[in-house]
């Protein structure tokens, strides 16, 4: 397959996500309205007969478009194939957790819980290495990667104030989409630059 037809379903694809993470939450909050995050965690809708199907689905793709896009990142920005090697590796292993998470429904209790936990601390872990690994030949350019892994490890502090760690996750969430969005637009700006 050629490279431009690559690039498009990835565009496409990624798109597709965004798109996914914009409007779900809408429909998953109009099956529940009394959903409220610091009292419920979001994966309450895993468990809901009429949200389930598309909470678990909407993990699944996003598992996907995290591990795509990260490893078009990192084989983007990151030169050193040890680097490569780790920041894939850990980018498989929180996307993998990811899947298992939308699969596995809360009323799992432990067998929800642990790969929802490995995901979390996974792509956090992810977002931050990078970024330190970026700034090792240029300060300025690991700067965005370093402060979003910081605030997506300090979000877990909002489980402190609130009954559930729904809050914690909305914002974590947001943090990812935030990133993500950044560096494909990154990516994009490069690829433009590259093809005059």
């Amino acid at each position: 397959m050629k490279r431009k037809t690559i690039t498009r379903i990835r565009r496409i694809y990624l798109l597709f996500s965004i798109a996914i993470g914009i409007i779900s939450p809408l429909i998953l909050c109009s099956f529940s309205p009394d959903f409220d995050p610091r009292v419920d965690p979001v994966s309450k809708f895993g468990i809901l007969k009429n949200s389930a199907p598309i909470f678990t689905w909407s993990l699944v793709i996003f598992s996907g478009a995290l591990l795509w896009n990260g490893m078009t990142i990192v084989g983007k920005f990151i030169k050193n194939s040890k680097y490569r090697f780790w920041l894939k590796n850990i980018l498989i292993f929180s996307s993998i957790n990811l899947f298992f998470t939308g699969i596995i429904p809360m009323d799992q209790g432990i067998w929800h819980q642990i790969p929802a936990l490995c995901f979390f601390l996974a792509y956090n872990f992810f977002v931050f290495l990078f970024g330190v690994l970026r700034s090792l030949s240029y300060v300025r350019k690991g700067f965005i990667s370093v402060i979003t892994g910081s605030l997506m490890l300090l979000s877990y502090l909002l489980v402190i104030p609130f009954e559930s760690y729904g809050v914690a996750e909305l914002v974590y969430v947001l943090l990812i989409f935030f990133w993500n969005i950044i560096m494909w637009l990154r990516i994009i700006r490069i690829n433009n630059y590259t093809s005059q």
